[in-house]
């Protein structure tokens, strides 16, 4: 090659070279620029990286270049998808970071808390009010949520009360979904621990500790109570738990539970009817699952609330009238 080619070919080479390390450097430099401020942003599904890097320069959320952010996205894709979902964005974020998070799928998960001791009811309010939550329960009946979710016994009790998270997208089906596998699993677990019991199956272990669950929320009262129940049970005495008799009240209960309202039989009514009822009747939490089918450990047959959240327990109707009479004054009073 002439040498004036070389010299040619070599000034090329170097204004290249150059030329390679400015747009490097540019983009470098782009990648560095911060979000503007806090925001949430929202991938649809299907949505290329022309419609992303438009949506955040145009929205004022990252001022950068659209071409260089774009083409480090191309010479970067091996580093894998931007992923659809519903991402935080912070103020102060770099460029890069905000591209990796779109190809982490970190996505934002929010949260909603069940108690213990709540009805179907009550979790289905807090799901059609949660935020970003497809409700698709609104529109159906219990029996049609049920079999959605695949159950053969009832749906009350199936529920295990617990903190769950879902995302943008899911539906109050989905979390009801999680809820019943954890009630499956958490009842499984104590059965296979159970101590020595009459209860002959984990779906009467259910009904026993939705009773406990609603006679006390005091953790310590929760093994007397059963014990109480399982001593009633052993002599076939009326078990006579105020909680299943409003339960079987239903809409007619308007908060004050009256002697007629014991009187009155329903299926629930454990004042007039022997055993179990027929159905749990709230949604109960591991340690009453386990107080349930721990047995009986104490001789009580009887007791009443102290006022307090606690409850006094006594072996014979004597002492236990002398109770009912000293606490239930007191409360008046």
């Amino acid at each position: 090659m002439p040498a004036n080619l070389l010299k040619l070919a070599l000034a090329a080479a170097v204004a290249l070279l150059f030329l390679c390390s400015l747009v490097a450097g540019y983009i470098q430099t782009q990648l560095l620029v911060p979000v503007a401020k806090d925001s949430i942003f929202i991938i649809a599904s299907g949505s290329n990286l022309s419609v992303i890097t438009k949506r955040l320069t145009e929205d004022d959320l990252l001022p950068v270049n659209k071409i260089a952010f774009k083409a480090f996205a191309l010479l970067t894709r091996d580093a894998g998808a931007i992923q659809a979902g519903q991402y935080q964005l912070k103020a102060g974020m770099q460029s890069q970071d905000v591209l990796a998070l779109f190809r982490s799928g970190e996505v934002i998960r929010y949260r909603i808390t069940f108690p213990e001791g709540l009805r179907v009811k009550d979790w289905l309010v807090r799901l059609q009010g949660a935020p970003y939550l497809e409700a698709k329960t609104r529109a159906m009946t219990r029996e049609e949520i049920g079999q959605s979710l695949g159950l053969t016994t009832e749906l009350e009790g199936s529920l295990f009360p617990d903190t769950y998270q879902y995302t943008l997208g899911d539906s109050d089906l989905d979390v009801l979904k999680l809820a019943v596998r954890e009630m499956s699993k958490v009842l499984g677990d104590e059965w296979h621990g159970r101590g020595m019991t009459s209860i002959s199956s984990p779906f009467d272990a259910l009904i026993l500790a939705s009773m406990i669950e609603k006679e006390t929320g005091y953790g310590p009262d929760r093994e007397k109570i059963a014990s109480v129940f399982h001593n009633r049970l052993n002599i076939d005495m009326k078990l006579q738990s105020d909680p299943t008799v409003i339960f079987g009240l239903g809409s007619d209960f308007d908060g004050d539970l009256k002697r007629s309202h014991l009187k009155s039989d329903t299926p629930y009514n454990t004042y007039t009817r022997k055993g179990l009822p027929p159905g749990p009747i709230c949604s109960p939490g591991r340690a009453s699952i386990n107080a349930a089918l721990g047995g009986s450990s104490h001789p009580y047959f009887y007791f009443v609330a102290m006022g307090n959240g606690k409850s006094y327990f006594s072996v014979t109707l004597k002492e236990h009238n002398n109770a009912v009479n000293r606490y239930q004054k007191k409360q008046k009073q």
